[in-house]
């Protein structure tokens, strides 16, 4: 028996957890059951937020997940929100007045002090030691992995110690279910992260020592570490960001700055590829690359979100980046591990296999210009144990749920409950429950866009579009046309006529004409068309909306090329 587990490190890992999350929504981990573990060192960190937002609206949207019992009679989900996903989250407290410098953790004071500050500062400056945690590391990923490794095995002996302390230690869980796959069959441990920030790098190089040894407490020191698969993204630099001010520098001391991120990162390729605990711990490495120059995430934040008033932020509730395209890359590099090696391939890897892939591109007049399709996310030509080609169930299914929601911004002010008061004049009735309706609404206006302070705010999709900068206007993203993801960015309202936009036969359409034809093939097309209520049926619901949005043709960059010849 094979057991699944996600750990998302740092903000990067995050918001690769958010893709990883949608790929699950769109059906690319077919009835897995899978353990995620967030961690974080900054507690009120905005990404965090988001993040925890997504499981809770993903879980309501799936009826195993949202209460019922797994194995139970109740029907599932079957093409969308079709993983178990048990979510754990741990943040080292750091707001402790006992913990909250390096100096204090480590006890500097104590004993032959001066001795231990001799040797504390062969290894840290002065600043680097005395450095509030309580919003990260800093980019200080020396200091960062002693510290990780120090709270992970803290942790797992109080809850070892204590029934009370256990009960309430979300890691504790996750390293059970750990251990309890490590006695039935395998684990497999995919880790998210950066290599050239805080968190998320200072947590790869000391995750599967911190595993072993924490599983090890447990279990009394009986652990079969072969029966423990170790994977891992590794993210080269693809965002910077202004330097913070003196003042700033002068007030902090330790401060995160882009302009080291490529020296991080070489440091860190460099430690990957040569240290042996790493080497014969990890079974895959996934490299992934943005092959242009960094995106400016100041910037780019203050396109998508307007909230940053040019203030670089490296910590707290305003840590909230916008989606990133190397971050949907991580999504399918967990995939191949999880689902691209058996067993026997893994045990007889005695050394971290490494995997490369960046962004495609065309070189034109001295440009790099994007050219991402779906064939280029994913590895493997169809879905776990179907003859179904993933690469166009994946099309299908995004296509299908940005589009909806599209529609629904146009014609129900972003929320289904009008439609599926409409679909009912006509005896089509779904049995959603209020929160499954809510997290679908909040679903959805996640993936598409959102107001905010009366200002529109793309969602997860489009973000991913805007994140190509002015290259966006140029090349191809998943074969996507720019009008249907272009939302005029500083406009008060959403554009309503984006859904028309996506499919060549809605384009220049009325309201009102979308709305019959789309209510016209729902009752042609859906399943349940004309049959009586039934109960808890979320799953009929969606296989009902792709078989409708997949009858359109699809607006399409190579269509409109040939237009144009």
């Amino acid at each position: 028996m094979k057991k699944n587990f996600i750990i998302a490190a740092g903000g990067t890992g995050m918001r690769c957890l958010q893709s990883f999350i949608n790929m699950c929504a769109l059906g690319m981990y077919p009835d897995e059951e899978i353990h995620i573990l967030l961690l974080e060192t900054d507690i009120e960190n905005g990404d965090k937020k988001e993040s925890e937002k997504l499981v809770n609206w993903f879980q309501s949207l799936n009826e195993s997940s949202g209460g019922t019992k797994k194995g139970s009679d109740a029907p599932k989900c079957r093409r969308f929100f079709n993983v178990d996903i048990h979510f754990h989250v741990f943040v080292p407290d750091y707001s402790q007045d006992s913990k909250r410098r390096f100096t204090l953790i480590s006890e500097l004071e104590k004993g032959g002090s001066e001795l231990n500050r001799q040797l504390a500062n062969q290894f840290y400056s002065e600043d680097v030691q005395e450095f509030d945690l309580m919003h990260g590391f800093r980019a200080q990923t020396h200091l960062g992995s002693y510290l990780m490794y120090h709270a992970f095995i803290e942790e797992l002996k109080l809850a070892t110690a204590s029934d009370i302390y256990r009960d309430t230690s979300d890691l504790y869980k996750f390293m059970t279910e750990i251990v309890g796959a490590n006695k039935e069959g395998e684990a497999r441990v995919f880790v998210l992260g950066s290599s050239f920030g805080g968190t998320g790098a200072s947590s790869i190089p000391v995750m599967s020592r911190a595993i072993q040894d924490g599983a090890e407490i447990l279990v009394d020191g009986s652990i079969r570490m072969e029966n423990i698969f170790f994977g891992a993204v590794v993210l080269t630099p693809y965002f910077k960001f202004k330097s913070a001010s003196k003042e700033h520098k002068k007030n902090e001391k330790v401060v995160a700055d882009s302009v080291f991120f490529q020296h991080n990162s070489a440091a860190a390729l460099m430690y990957y590829i040569k240290d042996h605990t790493l080497l014969t711990t990890y079974k895959n490495f996934y490299l992934l690359g943005w092959p242009f120059t960094p995106s400016d995430v100041d910037d780019y934040k203050a396109q998508v979100n307007g909230d940053n008033k040019g203030k670089t932020v490296t910590g707290g509730k305003k840590q909230k980046n916008p989606a990133h395209l190397v971050e949907f890359l991580s999504a399918f590099a967990a995939r191949n591990f999880f689902f691209g090696a058996d067993d026997e391939t893994l045990r007889s890897r005695h050394e971290a296999e490494w995997r490369y892939k960046a962004i495609p591109f065309e070189t034109e007049n001295d440009t790099k210009i994007p050219y991402f399709a779906f064939d280029d996310v994913v590895t493997e030509k169809s879905n776990k144990g179907t003859e179904e080609d993933i690469s166009k169930a994946l099309k299908d299914r995004l296509t299908c749920l940005y589009a909806f929601g599209m529609y629904l911004h146009g014609s129900h002010d972003g929320s289904i409950e009008g439609f599926l008061d409409n679909l009912q004049r006509y005896n089509v009735t779904y049995d959603l429950s209020k929160v499954q309706i809510e997290a679908l609404d909040g679903y959805l206006n996640y993936l598409t866009a959102h107001i905010e302070d009366d200002k529109v705010i793309p969602g997860w999709l489009p973000q991913m579009w805007y994140s190509l900068g002015e290259r966006n206007t140029n090349g191809e993203f998943l074969g996507y046309v720019a009008d249907g993801l272009d939302l005029h960015i500083g406009n008060s309202k959403i554009p309503t006529d984006l859904f028309p936009k996506m499919y060549r036969d809605l384009v220049n359409r009325s309201t009102k004409s979308i709305m019959h034809t789309l209510i016209s093939r729902w009752l042609k097309l859906g399943v349940s068309a004309g049959r009586s209520k039934r109960k808890g049926e979320i799953g009929v619901f969606f296989d009902d909306l792709l078989n409708v949005m997949s009858s359109f043709e699809v607006n399409s960059v190579e269509d409109k090329e040939k237009e144009t010849r």
